[in-house]
């Protein structure tokens, strides 16, 4: 299956999306640091144009397929985009009113414990410990730093995922790896 999508992509194209990549990592960096986003809007752009480009690529001829179905194949294998929609809908219905009633309440809830000094080893080993408790099998994998945190399978024997931690909170850090560590 991958072969064939792979198939569709022109060498030409290929090309284009692998340094779009690459420069897009960099700006994305660049603005990150600098909490500055707005060097980061134009290329944004030109990504999610070849996304939509390459998603026709592989579609080919089949245009049957709803253009963000064929993308969204990508992370969601078999899932049309019209399910998305319906779960989300469905998340939507509940969450809304409970945001709604929450940020009406008069009893706010503290942030205090969110805020403060955090050893980024501490969040490291917090996070270790409680992605292998939800089944992460550091034996076959590793956990590392970057700027964006991510998963990446070689094989079933070797995934790794990546977070970031920051001294000034643990929620990020904390959340992020466990996001990730679903992904393995």
């Amino acid at each position: 299956r991958d072969y064939e999508k792979n198939e569709r992509i022109p060498s030409e194209l290929a090309g284009r999306k692998a340094a779009l990549s690459s420069k897009a990592n960099a700006q994305w960096a660049k603005a990150r640091a600098a909490s500055d986003y707005s060097l980061f809007q134009d290329t944004l752009k030109e990504c999610f144009d070849m996304a939509a480009e390459v998603a026709t690529a592989v579609r080919g001829e089949n245009t049957d397929v709803p253009l963000y179905t064929q993308m969204l194949d990508e992370f969601e294998t078999g899932m049309p985009a019209s399910r998305i929609d319906e779960l989300f809908g469905t998340i939507q219905e509940a969450l809304v009113p409970l945001l709604t009633k929450v940020l009406q309440s008069e009893s706010k809830p503290s942030v205090a414990p969110l805020n403060g000094h955090f050893p980024i080893k501490a969040q490291e080993d917090l996070s270790r410990e409680i992605v292998t408790a939800l089944g992460y099998d550091g034996d076959h994998g590793r956990i590392d730093v970057s700027v964006h945190p991510f998963t990446m399978s070689f094989s079933p024997a070797d995934v790794r995922i990546t977070s970031r931690f920051s001294e000034k909170e643990w929620y990020q850090g904390v959340a992020g790896t466990i996001h990730e560590g679903g992904h393995a």
